[in-house]
């Protein structure tokens, strides 16, 4: 017997999805109903045990034998419950294979393991036995019922009258459903070998072997929880959350103060209408509300804190022996063989910045609940803050937390071959006084010589979100730094993947149209079909386009309002003979809807998101001209609700750079006017002009540059011109723009942007839509900052990613030859090679070789078209909807996928070095040993930035520190 394939089912009264297997399998009622097997990928047997069957001798003999390769899709799973089921029904074969085997864990060796699950990602299949099956189309398929026969017999059930009051299904109970049970586990062995013999030709290097089974050896090992801290942390929040809703009853007098609905009509209630009850939103009302508003919305603010989630995931999740295992998902990300977090979430753990981070743990770890309450604003915001430290080393231990410094910027620069870059790196220097050295051709140092611009160096390589901005996912708004992977976000059209969240560190942010954000951020306005800049956005005025409302998403180009749209709203202003002219951007808001047509209104709105709308050029938008069937604008009335129109009649550039000097304008003019329209009577005035009432009613007729239908609150959020007349120069308020700066509030942050949210880089926070990073954001971002506001003509001005292209001209050629390479690779199906990175085509799949010598898999590739009209490279993947799906790349893109990827390999390198130092845990670049108090730090760090002999010329370096708790130094 040479390999063993293996599948069981068995029974816990632990949540798996909660607990993890570790803990699953160590609970007293834990055990295995049905062993499935095959011996080398011959007929797949069932083993009852359940009804009494016992497991051949010879295949028990071959489970702790490592000489047999054990087979199963997610192994971990079948390994860590065949472990314990062996130390319990086997102590003496188990206790033989520990001795020999020199295992110190508990567990059966992992090196004698394969999973067919992680042969799957390495093929970049799903991660599911179904899916693979699906997509190989394999005539032996997964049996789909069989969620409904593990509910039945493999978790407890509710006790009943109907089922004489019985907590768990044995096969007695339904000998039909248990039989369906049996093929259901028969087949998935089937299926195992049959996606075995279906990837054959492209193994796993036994390298990458390696690497996973490292990975079950940490998982295997597990974390120390400080259990003590952790329950008093779980304490202090339930009695923290009882007592704000105590203090918020006292001054509400709501039932349930904590009910969005009911705080939401008990502030309409008291002067203060609000849509959302959001983080941002609340913050903002904070700034003007009364006092006794004020105390109330910050209770608010307190109160919605879910801090608490992450320890209460520890407590589920934690062993016998105060340890937390199986946090790790090898191969998590099957695009570039990244890790993925579980259970925990490692990766998505709040940042601490509280000064005295010691003396906040003690108060919570002795449950001195008074004295944190006198000493810190906030309970829930220091418990957020502490549950890095929940993790601590064993006795007489330390914590050495070491990682790599920009190894992503080093990755890119050595691939490219950018060497001025590797200079900056071998030197330590500032990558951002460099960046902007090279694109200015002069020396720039920080807090020096022409430190000014090392800010637009700083924006040619950061763009990013502020910290606490709420992000519209799947499961709501979470804020930015806490988005897991799992979290589907809202791209304004579907709901889309991503590759989870990046630090940028800390900056100047502005907070503009309730975002707050770097000046350099990609958003996207009314009125534009690209994004722009979120600083000339905030300078020039321009809306942000909606796409969140209040927690709910907004589709682009439809239910711009919630439940009604807009045109429903405002259908009653509407009379017989509607609008002669109306010039207008691209605007998702103002379009015709499937579900019902405005009454009496032309044929003038278009069906298409983003479509323009009638008019002449204006101010460089493409428009189209249509003629509505009705000539004039004869009468518009509003029967119960006032509403506004801004006309603007000279539109002006808003890139000049005599923007800030605008004079002040001593008498009326028609740049901005504002209508107050009742029923049968009309009224105009100026910007700060008395209302004149017309002395006739009847129809108004005039004709407008650019007309925006607002309601009388909130025009924001339906539409407004990118050049309405407020935005003109020569309105009364330019002229002290720059003293108020626009009431944009300045302050800095820490920040966080996500990485290639969907195949249009962009997703929902604080209702509006923005850009992501990542290769193609990058490129978005610098095309982004074409115009500089100061200094320069408007006729002068370069886009600073000309600039940026300039000085980095090996990165910008390494982009587009790894464009061309692939693109010829699936067209002629031939090996290709640029900058040591070889592309292949083989059996329906494009593989991209790295310099470790692991291959990126892509399935299906083909050449398509992009929503531009170019050429582009499409291949199947599970997609933003969760679904198997085509999907858009281009060379950036894969560009970005090889950098991360090598990283990773870089990371996989280090973790082996260091594997004999008892490695604990790993968050993205970053390695947490739990070490004797001898051991160097220096020593670890030297050993990281060790070159792999792949890598020759890539210049690596890593720092770190010791702690006896984790945290972020």
């Amino acid at each position: 017997m040479k390999n063993l394939s293996i599948d069981i089912e068995s029974f816990s009264d632990v949540d798996l999805s909660k607990a993890g297997v570790y803990k699953y399998s160590e609970t007293p009622n834990f055990d295995i109903l049905l062993f499935g097997y095959a011996i080398d990928g011959g007929e797949a047997q069932v083993v009852d045990l359940a009804s009494g069957e016992a497991i051949p001798p010879e295949v028990i003999a071959a489970l702790v034998d490592d000489t047999v390769i054990k087979w199963a899709f997610n192994s971990q799973f079948e390994r860590v419950c065949l472990s314990v089921w062996l130390r319990r029904n086997y102590p003496h074969d188990f206790c033989s294979y520990s001795i020999a085997s020199d295992s110190v864990s508990g567990y059966l060796d992992p090196s004698a393991w394969r999973c067919t699950m992680i042969w799957s990602a390495y093929m970049g299949l799903p991660l599911s036995l179904e899916g693979v099956g699906a997509v190989l189309n394999l005539e032996d398929q997964k049996l789909t019922e069989g969620k409904d026969l593990i509910r039945y017999f493999c978790m407890p059930c509710k006790s009943t009258k109907a089922n004489s009051g019985r907590i768990r299904n044995l096969p007695e109970h339904d000998q039909e459903k248990w039989k369906r049970f049996s093929n259901y586990n028969r087949r998935d062995v089937e299926v195992e070998i049959a996606i075995q013999k279906k990837l054959a030709k492209t193994p796993v290097p036994d390298f990458v072997w390696d690497e996973y089974h490292l990975d079950q050896e940490i998982n295997d090992r597990g974390i120390t929880l400080d259990m003590t801290f952790v329950k008093q942390a779980i304490a202090i929040d339930q009695t923290s959350r009882k007592e704000l809703i105590t203090q918020m009853q006292a001054l509400t007098n709501l039932d349930n103060p904590n009910s969005v609905q009911q705080m939401k009509n008990w502030l309409v209630d008291n002067g203060l209408e609000t849509d959302t009850l959001g983080k941002k939103a609340v913050a903002e009302m904070l700034k003007t509300a009364p006092e006794h508003l004020a105390e109330v919305l910050s209770l608010r603010q307190q109160l919605a804190k879910s801090s608490v989630k992450k320890y209460q995931a520890m407590h589920h999740a934690v062993c016998e022996d105060g340890r937390v295992r199986g946090t790790f998902q090898f191969y998590g990300a099957n695009r570039t063989g990244r890790w993925a977090g579980r259970l925990i979430q490692l990766q998505n753990l709040p940042q601490n910045h509280i000064p005295d981070l010691e003396q906040a743990r003690a108060l919570v770890r002795s449950g001195n609940e008074d004295a944190l309450s006198m000493l810190y604003h906030s309970v829930p915001e220091v418990l957020s803050e502490l549950i890095r430290t929940a993790f601590i080393p064993r006795d007489g231990m330390k914590f050495i937390v070491a990682d790599f410094s920009a190894i992503e910027a080093r990755v890119l620069s050595w691939l490219a071959g950018e060497s001025w870059r590797m200079d900056v790196f071998a030197e330590n220097g500032d990558i951002y006084c460099a960046t902007a050295g090279k694109m200015f051709h002069c020396n720039v140092v920080k807090h020096g010589e022409n430190s000014d611009l090392r800010q637009k160096g700083k924006q040619a390589e950061l763009a990013c979100i502020a910290e606490g901005q709420l992000v519209l996912t799947n499961d709501g708004l979470v804020p930015i730094e806490k988005i897991l992977i799992d979290h589907k976000l809202w791209d304004g059209k579907n709901w889309v993947s991503h590759e989870g969240i990046v630090f940028k560190g800390e900056r100047e942010v502005i907070t503009y149209d309730g975002l707050t954000a770097t000046a350099d951020h990609l958003v996207w306005v009314e009125g534009q079909s690209q994004p722009i800049q979120f600083g000339i956005a905030a300078v020039s005025g321009a809306h942000l386009i909606q796409t969140g409302y209040g927690g709910t998403a907004i589709r682009l180009g439809e239910d711009y309002f919630i439940r009604e749209t807009m045109e429903q709203k405002n259908e009653s202003l509407l009379c017989a003979d509607p609008v002669y002219r109306l010039r207008k951007h691209s605007v998702a808001a103002v379009l015709q809807f499937k579900k019902r047509e405005i009454e009496r209104m032309s044929k003038l709105f278009s069906a298409k998101a983003d479509s323009a709308l009638v008019g002449s050029k204006t101010c460089g938008s493409k428009t189209t001209l249509r003629k509505s069937k009705r000539w004039r604008l004869s009468q518009l009335r509003c029967e119960r609700n006032k509403i506004r129109f801004y006309k603007c009649y000279q539109s002006r550039s808003l890139f000049n750079k005599n923007f800030w000097l605008a004079t002040k304008r001593a008498r009326n003019r028609p740049d901005q006017q504002q209508s107050g329209l009742c029923t049968r009577q009309s009224s105009f005035c100026n910007t700060f002009g008395k209302q004149q009432k017309q002395k006739m009613y009847g129809a108004q007729s005039f004709f407008s540059g650019i007309l925006a239908l607002c309601k009388k609150c909130g025009c924001s959020q339906i539409i407004g011109g990118i050049k309405q007349g407020r935005n003109n120069p020569g309105c009364r308020n330019s002229s002290i723009r720059k003293k108020k700066k626009l009431e944009i509030n300045q302050c800095k942050a820490r920040l966080y942007d996500i990485r290639n949210a969907g195949p249009h880089h962009r997703f929902t926070v604080s209702g509006k839509l923005v850009h992501n990073c990542g290769y193609g954001g990058s490129v978005g971002a610098l095309k982004a900052m074409g115009a500089l506001e100061s200094g320069m003509q408007e006729n002068e001005l370069k886009p600073l990613v000309d600039a940026w292209r300039q000085a980095n001209p090996n990165i910008v050629r390494f982009w587009w030859a790894v464009d061309r390479a692939v693109k010829e690779c699936i067209k002629q199906k031939i090996p290709t090679e640029t900058h040591g990175i070889y592309f292949s085509y083989q059996s329906g799949f494009l593989f991209i070789t790295l310099p470790s010598g692991r291959k990126l898999a892509y399935v299906k590739p083909r050449i398509g078209e992009n929503r531009f009209g170019g050429e582009s490279v499409t291949y199947e993947g599970v997609g933003g909807t969760k679904k198997w799906e085509r999907i858009e790349s281009y060379g950036p893109k894969f560009v970005e996928n090889i950098v991360q990827a090598i990283s990773r390999d870089i990371l996989a390198e280090a973790m082996k070095r260091l594997r004999y130092c008892f490695i604990v845990a790993h968050v993205h670049d970053e390695i947490i040993i739990e070490a004797d108090m001898r051991m160097s730090l220096l020593a670890i760090c030297e050993q990281m930035a060790t070159t792999p002999t792949w890598a020759k010329g890539l210049l690596l370096h890593a720092e770190g520190y010791e702690c006896s708790f984790y945290k972020k130094d």
